[in-house]
């Protein structure tokens, strides 16, 4: 089994805030919009590459896909770290859909690796 995914340190990204004014500067805004889509998709496919591994542990250890307690600590905690300007509904509403797809995909992987 592989070793858990490190995650790059926040400080550590390349995204760089564009200067405000100017002509440009609805480009600038949009490029930099870019910059950061650019990273949540590597830190969502990040995510769901440990829930693969998630997975492989679950069916060797003979435990659910699903772990409802699991999840509402995840929820719990992700809105007490909010502090906006995104309000805690829609936070706790965005992560529901990526733990939704990311279950979706261990589940899979683990019908799959129950099946050799």
């Amino acid at each position: 089994m592989s070793e858990p995914v490190a995650a790059r340190p926040v400080a550590a990204q390349a995204v760089t805030e564009p200067a405000a004014g100017g002509n440009d500067s609805l480009a600038r805004w949009r490029r930099h919009i870019d910059q950061l889509d650019a990273e949540l998709l590597r830190l969502l496919n990040q995510r769901a590459a440990v829930a693969c591994e998630i997975a492989a542990v679950k069916v060797a250890s003979g435990l659910p896909a699903y772990d409802p307690a699991r999840e509402t600590q995840v929820l719990a905690k992700i809105a007490a770290q909010n502090h906006g300007p995104l309000e805690a509904t829609s936070v706790i509403a965005i992560f529901e859909s990526i733990i939704h797809e990311t279950r979706r995909l261990g589940t899979k992987k683990m019908q799959q690796l129950s099946e050799k």
